[in-house]
């Protein structure tokens, strides 16, 4: 039995899908073209403007010829940063060649970037309403040392973004280094993990000697504020701050009295044992190995009798640390010990400690 008309429909569908194949393939090798021939395009146009960089920063301002070469190659910047195709290319080739450049040439390169109007467009991307937009407007004009606009930045140290906020953190610093800590005056939000090491990394380049007072930002009502002055603490060594040091070993946050800890521990502020062998049965886990991490570097016979206390502790860490203690800074009173016990960790610690020290 046929069906004719199932066999039309058949064949019709078969004809429309060798259409559209081939119909999308012509597609295809047309797109392929346009867009190699918009790389070439690209690619050329990148060129001239390097070109055309590079020529304007080494003119010869002897040469009779200086302002009007210099007047030409501005206004071709000028016609090109019209076009947003040919100001993105402009934008990255200043970018790219501003970070292979330094002294007098960077000055010329950041003027010229105002005199063709790229300023603008950078002011433009950070009224934008996408967040993706305004961190680039914040990155051109960071890296561009455009610094009028730190007002305007300044609003957006609190952006909901965290990419946003990132930027204008790294704007203040790069271009007002210690001085643009300010910024954590109004700072409200987290400063993540990742933020902070970016900051000190940047941080760390500027010279010591200029280093604003941090003790205001150890006072912050913003948690993630003083865990990373701390940071700054110690890789500045500010041990001017130690009394608010000493403070913060009674903040109500856990990871600031731990990050606390890690600080006193580093300069070895001997007056922070006191506070924490007093306050010991409160601590948190965490606090107390922090605390016999710190004894290993301050430690004195005088803190026998507490050692001696935790030497059979249930955590292993804080046992092995207080024998270890004991056995540096009290050999008679280690020696007294019971070489043997039910506890077998207890007794692997003391079989090391007598081998490594010698019984």
């Amino acid at each position: 039995m046929r069906f004719p008309l199932i066999e039309n429909i058949i064949w019709t569908l078969v004809v429309v899908l060798i259409v559209a194949v081939i119909v999308l393939i012509i597609y295809l090798k047309i797109l392929r073209r346009n867009i190699r021939v918009v790389e070439s395009r690209s690619q050329k146009y990148t060129n001239y403007i390097e070109g055309l960089l590079i020529e304007y920063l080494h003119l010869d301002q002897s040469s009779e010829n200086f302002l009007k070469t210099q007047k030409n190659i501005i206004s071709e910047f000028k016609k090109g940063v019209k076009n947003r195709r040919k100001r993105r290319i402009i934008t990255n080739t200043f970018l790219k060649l501003s970070q292979q450049v330094s002294g007098n040439v960077i000055d010329i390169m950041h003027n010229l970037y105002e005199e063709i109007g790229l300023i603008y467009f950078a002011k433009q991307k950070i009224k934008s309403k996408k967040w993706n937009i305004i961190a680039l407007g914040i990155r051109d004009l960071r890296q561009f040392e455009v610094k009028k606009f730190a007002p305007i930045i300044k609003k957006f140290v609190n952006h909901k973004k965290e990419e946003v906020r990132r930027e204008a953190h790294l704007y203040f610093l790069e271009l007002f280094e210690f001085e643009g800590l300010q910024f954590l005056d109004t700072l409200e939000l987290p400063l993540s993990e990742w933020d902070q090491i970016e900051l000190l990394i940047e941080i760390e380049k500027f010279d010591n000697q200029h280093l604003l007072d941090v003790k205001k930002w150890l006072k912050s009502e913003n948690d993630f504020v003083i865990l990373f002055i701390l940071n700054i603490v110690k890789i500045f060594n500010r041990l001017e701050t130690k009394e608010l040091l000493l403070e913060l070993l009674h903040h109500e946050n856990l990871d600031i009295r731990l990050k606390t800890i890690e600080v006193v521990t580093y300069f070895e502020i001997t007056e922070a044992k006191e506070i924490l062998v007093e306050k010991f049965e409160s601590l948190t886990i965490k606090e107390q190995k922090a605390l016999f991490e710190f004894l290993e570097k301050v430690a004195t016979k005088n803190d026998s009798l507490f050692v001696l206390e935790h030497i059979k502790d249930s955590d292993f860490e804080i046992k092995s640390k207080a024998l270890t203690i004991l056995k540096k800074h009290d050999t008679e009173l280690y020696n007294k010990l019971d070489k043997s016990s039910e506890d077998e960790s207890y007794n692997r610690i003391i079989e090391y400690l007598d081998y490594s020290y010698g019984f």
